[in-house]
């Protein structure tokens, strides 16, 4: 995708990529180093363009994918390069080594109780975090999902967070989603 950081036709480059992926444009405000009023959205994703990348987020955890979708959508091929798969170029929480979403970028309900109990029961330390005003247990997304995979924690997982580098993976990012809401009960 062109670097768009301070370019002045930013706008036409986004509402083409959008239009190219069937994504619906809402206006946004100016933010960061792209001079853009037109971002994009499907169901409760909002995806703004960054320098050569889309971020595609939902604010709240329980919008985003869970674990098994993440996963279905990261291993699907790559519908121009059979030798690869789509999560390449759909990265789950913007790594850029593009891990698959059950080793990072999959992230549990840090609030509920019965994830706190569990991690208290394997021996982990609520701690109060003044830049939080709260308290908390001071676990990786990584470390959950090296407890998850040993069968030690048991917990809902969401993706709520990608980074899409070219146009087919923002076209299959869109279909996957499309797909996602039409079958979603």
């Amino acid at each position: 995708m062109k670097n768009l950081a301070g370019d002045r036709d930013a706008n036409f480059f986004i509402e083409e990529e959008l239009y190219l992926a069937g994504i619906e444009k809402i206006p946004t405000e100016i933010k960061g180093e792209v001079p853009a009023t037109s971002c994009g959205r499907i169901g409760n994703w909002k995806l703004h363009r960054a320098w050569t990348y889309w971020v595609a987020t939902t604010e709240i955890l329980t919008d985003g994918l869970p674990l098994n979708e993440a996963m279905a959508l990261h291993t699907k091929p790559n519908p121009i390069d059979f030798k690869k798969i789509i999560g390449t170029s759909i990265r789950s929480g913007g790594h850029c080594g593009a891990p698959s979403p059950d080793d990072y970028g999959a992230y549990p309900d840090y609030d509920d109780p019965e994830f706190n109990r569990q991690l208290k029961a394997l021996g982990y330390k609520e701690e109060y975090w003044k830049v939080l005003d709260k308290s908390a247990i001071n676990i990786t997304v990584g470390e959950v999902s090296q407890l998850c995979k040993e069968g030690k924690l048991k917990c809902d997982r969401y993706v709520t967070s990608y980074h899409i580098d070219d146009q087919v993976g923002l076209n299959e990012f869109a279909k996957y989603l499309r797909d996602y809401y039409l079958t979603e009960v």
